[in-house]
């Protein structure tokens, strides 16, 4: 059997086991399937500042990889990407506490970013150490999405900090409301006000809403810039 094909029986099994266990989500997928609309602000980035070196932390599906990869393939032909995710290392206990869904297996995720104009690599690992030892070239433009609490994001931030280049965007997911915060342990809207004291930081429109049993929860992107 076809590579594809496998991969794609692979897809639709994950899929009836989120929509068994976890209706909510597997509506909220279904919904978003294309994307939830504030991931659209990512490529409008991108085709600004046509970065050429690319680095995403938390690369789940890859399917926000390939976004990147063909916004930035549309202005240069050199696109090099680096995705970095525990991939088969994810535990349930990890899902829970990062307020994360498992990702695809480092393998499946390859296999759909095969064929994109892009030099691409794939890191697995706890990006809290693999980002240290990563021999990345000045970053570009980075997207944030790992692990939600805040005690991941910020680490996250302190290994890709060294290896960004002047003028690069970082934009970081999952900035919330603080009724998340408080209920569910979303951590990104910490580290952002904190670096807002010495960076410059923009809040990124739309704005994307799920409910919860508590309320709203309300997650938009926050964009940082580098000096130049």
């Amino acid at each position: 059997m076809a590579q594809s094909t496998l991969l794609r029986l692979r897809q639709a099994a994950g899929l009836t086991r989120l929509a068994l266990t976890n209706p909510q989500e597997f509506i909220r997928f279904v919904q978003f399937r294309n994307g939830p609309p504030r991931l659209g602000v990512l490529e409008r980035l991108i085709s600004q500042a046509k970065p050429r070196v690319l680095v995403e932390i938390g690369v789940w599906r890859g399917d926000t990889a390939a976004r990147m990869i063909r916004a930035a393939a549309r202005h240069r032909a050199d696109i090099r990407y680096w995705g970095f995710d525990l991939f088969e290392g994810m535990s349930d206990e990890i899902l829970k506490r990062e307020i994360s869904l498992a990702p695809l297996s480092q393998e499946e995720v390859s296999a759909r970013l095969a064929g994109l104009e892009a030099e691409i690599h794939l890191i697995a690992g706890n990006s809290a150490q693999t980002l240290a030892v990563t021999d990345l070239p000045p970053v570009e433009f980075a997207f944030v999405d790992g692990g939600h609490s805040y005690e991941t994001v910020a680490a996250d931030w302190r290994g890709l900090r060294p290896h960004l280049a002047p003028g690069a965007l970082v934009v970081f997911d999952d900035y919330t409301n603080e009724l998340p915060v408080e209920r569910e342990g979303f951590g990104v809207r910490r580290l952002v006000r904190e670096l807002s004291s010495s960076h410059d930081v923009e809040l990124l429109k739309p704005i994307d809403t799920f409910p919860r049993v508590y309320g709203r929860l309300e997650i938009q992107l926050a964009l940082l810039r580098m000096p130049a």
